[in-house]
């Protein structure tokens, strides 16, 4: 009974020091990132980023927004600045010192208990203290490759994730640099170009490989990397986004079977691999296979209620079934989601088309080549309705 006893207390204790453990954790981060000189230095505690209900509190270059609720400071996240430019070592040392600095704390805290022979309840909870920063130092050194959801959607990994990352970019060429400038800039075109002469150059890498192939397809050049692709799979054990990249480089090349495979082998390594799901559900539409098509539209929201692709496409393929006004509700519920996505004007371009009612189509295809020229099969599409509409021009 009283091991359990002392057990339980250590365990309450724990919970009551994580918050304090939380927040020296970010502060780690952020120190560094102050003294290397990143012009703004931003940390959340008890959000992923959210500033709403929280207090805020400045400090010259550094703001600290603490939720409301304490109860919620189970999480936080440092962001910094890298203006003026922060190099890769000093990115290690900045990503390394959060976990690192609620040990330290800790380690002085139990000195000074045990040295100055404190009241027994401070030593035990100083114990505690220190058990919830070597608890926190393991979990956040581990690498793990599960994406953590920032509270405005973007992702990012836990710290020994992010220092392999790193630990790795020391050893590439100085020309990767560049490349990685360019693609962070959103310069993909030259990114790709830039990526594609240091593989040349006999430098290989399986994340060289994939940032080069994942700029061809921010810049939708599907065809010209398919023996970079062919090349990549022979050299490494691809995962699940590797194999969907490549699926959707051959679908949208017209090699449309090949392209399956791929979407196919991307479900067998990871069977809810949700875009892996939505672009084999789109090749099924493109195959008129409808009802396979919808099924796994219906497992990718399942998986993401909130993932529009998948409802713009079930959409289309309830339209296709005959269910059109099914469909369009579907494309609709996409537009709530993602207002910015071109496919979805195509798609009620396409309930038009599919009724004859020309006129109405056209300001949708036309909406949608606005945002998107090369939107696909949205030009054949335009073509054929205005020539239905004019038939003499």
């Amino acid at each position: 009974m009283i091991v359990l006893y002392i057990f339980g207390t250590i365990i309450l204790l724990m919970a009551v020091c994580r918050p304090f453990t939380i927040f020296f954790h970010e502060l780690g981060h952020a120190i560094p990132a102050l003294i290397f000189g990143s012009d703004k230095v931003t940390m959340y505690i008890g959000s992923y980023g959210e500033t709403k209900h929280s207090w805020t509190f400045k400090l010259g270059r550094l703001i600290v927004f603490f939720m409301y609720n304490p109860l919620r400071w189970t999480k936080g996240l440092c962001h910094f600045s890298k203006k003026p430019k922060i190099t890769v070592n000093q990115n290690i040392v900045i990503t390394f010192c959060g976990p690192i600095m609620s040990l330290i704390v800790g380690c002085i805290w139990i000195y000074i208990a045990f040295n100055m022979d404190v009241h027994g309840s401070i030593k035990l909870l100083s114990a505690a203290f220190i058990l919830s920063g070597a608890i926190d130092l393991v979990t956040n050194l581990t690498p793990n490759e599960q994406p953590i959801i920032l509270d405005n959607g973007e992702k990012v990994y836990n710290d020994g994730q992010q220092l392999f990352a790193l630990l790795k970019y020391r050893t590439y060429p100085a020309p990767f640099f560049a490349a990685a400038k360019l693609y962070n800039e959103k310069e993909y075109a030259q990114a790709a170009l830039q990526f594609r002469d240091i593989i040349d150059s006999g430098v290989h890498n399986i994340d060289i490989y994939r940032l080069a192939i994942t700029s061809y397809l921010m810049v939708k050049e599907y065809k010209a990397p398919l023996p970079l692709c062919e090349e990549f799979e022979k050299r490494y054990k691809l995962k699940a986004d590797d194999y969907t990249n490549i699926g959707l480089m051959h679908s949208m090349s017209d090699n449309r079977e090949i392209g399956l495979r791929y979407y196919q082998k991307a479900l067998k390594l990871k069977p809810k691999h949700l875009v892996g799901l939505n672009n084999r559900g789109y090749e099924y539409n493109m195959q008129g296979l409808y009802d396979r098509a919808i099924r796994d539209f219906n497992k990718a929201i399942k998986i993401d209620p909130s993932f529009a692709f998948s409802y713009n496409n079930r959409g289309l393929a309830k339209i296709k079934l005959g269910h059109a006004e099914e469909g369009l509700a579907d494309i609709q519920k996409s537009i709530e989601l993602d207002p910015n996505n071109a496919y979805t004007y195509r798609n009620i371009g396409i309930y038009h088309f599919d009724l004859g009612e020309f006129s109405a189509a056209l300001p949708f295809f036309e909406k949608s080549f606005h945002m998107d020229p090369y939107t696909h099969l949205l030009k054949d599409y335009l073509e054929r309705t205005q020539k239905a509409i004019s038939p003499s021009s």
